[in-house]
């Protein structure tokens, strides 16, 4: 929470405010919002509750958004179309029963397309906690789409000891495949859109996906736009200390940043690696004040090194925490509103582990 404030109080200071932020013609972008539980009962870190739920969908009515079909939206980005302006795909991770109980019937009567992304063998192994086929089936045939979350929600870029390389391929294709041929087996054949649980990828996990015919959705922030890889498509979490619908509003009406090139390319840094360089090459800078570019680690505010004209770097004041977090850049757009990219890092323990 503390990083969603140093970049409210930062778009304060430059007098932009969430009223004046559209989307401009020259970054469309998709704002893809994922959620987990929709419950007052379940792990808040997780979850949300259907009132608070309720007022997100309103706010996206009210304020003009343009909720479309994940599908759509791909389709746009791939084609390099003319995305409408406030653009937003809804999203679940894991299929809870309580998705089905809570958003469901909130979801219809807004009359918003979503999509759940699951794990069949989770979901057959505890009935109690997951949507059924059944109950999926009836979201399907009512405009919901249902796609791939991996069949066991492991730490699929964690490797086993002793694992040739292989054998952790196998297992990816296990996982990763098998749980597509569940989902078609039973509601026929569905987009190959896989979200990476726990958000956690990696240059060899989104190569496979890559070769297998997928796309990759993640859990760092930012518009779904022309610049996001394939295989690293970012999200905006919307649950537990993110459900704040004043700091959801931001984001919402944030604009894409045009990195073609950044590193680490991979999220996952060795233990010692306690402050690591992040470096950003652009692909344009028109419309965008990048002397008010800033980043955030944290509750650290981070002003870049310019290496050139299109390429800054960013290096942590204080040691990144062990697990998983997030830089995050923004810079002011001359039209009003602001850029937004966010680079995922995890940082295993001594032992190569990390926390859920």
């Amino acid at each position: 929470m503390k990083l969603i404030t140093g970049l409210l109080a930062l778009i304060a200071l430059s007098s932009f405010t969430v009223d004046a932020m559209a989307s401009n013609d020259d970054y469309p972008g998709v704002h893809i919002l994922q959620y987990h539980h929709v419950s007052d009962s379940t792990p808040a870190v997780t979850s949300i509750t259907p009132e608070q739920f309720e007022q997100h969908l309103r706010y996206l009515k009210d304020n003009n958004f343009n909720v479309v079909d994940i599908e759509q939206a791909a389709t746009w980005v791939d084609e390099g179309a003319s995305i409408p302006p406030k653009t937003v795909v809804i999203t679940f991770d894991d299929g809870y029963d309580n998705v089905f109980e809570n958003a469901h019937p909130i979801l219809t009567e807004y009359n918003f397309p979503y999509a759940v992304f699951v794990n069949p063998d989770l979901l057959e192994a505890h009935p109690s906690a997951y949507m059924s086929w059944q109950e999926l089936k009836t979201i399907d045939a009512e405009g919901a789409t249902i796609v791939n979350h991996g069949q066991t929600h492991a730490h699929l870029i964690r490797r086993k000891d002793n694992e040739s390389e292989a054998q952790w391929q196998a297992r990816m294709k296990q996982d990763v495949v098998s749980a597509q041929q569940a989902i078609d087996a039973q509601l026929g054949e569905q987009p190959k859109y896989f979200a990476y649980p726990y958000g956690e990828y990696s240059p060899a996990l989104e190569k496979l996906l890559k070769d297998w015919g997928f796309k990759g959705f993640a859990q760092h922030s930012g518009a779904w736009s022309q610049w996001s890889p394939t295989t690293a498509i970012p999200r905006f979490p919307a649950s537990g200390r993110y459900a704040n619908l004043e700091t959801l509003a931001v984001k919402l009406n944030s604009l894409p940043m045009p990195v073609t090139h950044y590193t680490p390319a991979d999220p996952l840094v060795s233990h010692s690696e306690t402050r690591p360089t992040v470096t950003v090459e652009l692909s344009k800078t028109e419309g965008m004040n990048t002397n008010a570019l800033r980043c955030f680690a944290g509750s650290d505010v981070l002003e870049p090194h310019w290496d050139s004209e299109m390429q800054f770097s960013v290096t942590p004041k204080n040691d990144i925490p062990m697990g998983r977090s997030r830089i995050n850049c923004t810079a002011p757009s001359t039209s009003g509103g602001y850029h937004w990219f966010s680079v995922a890092l995890i940082r295993p323990d001594s032992q190569g582990n990390w926390p859920d």
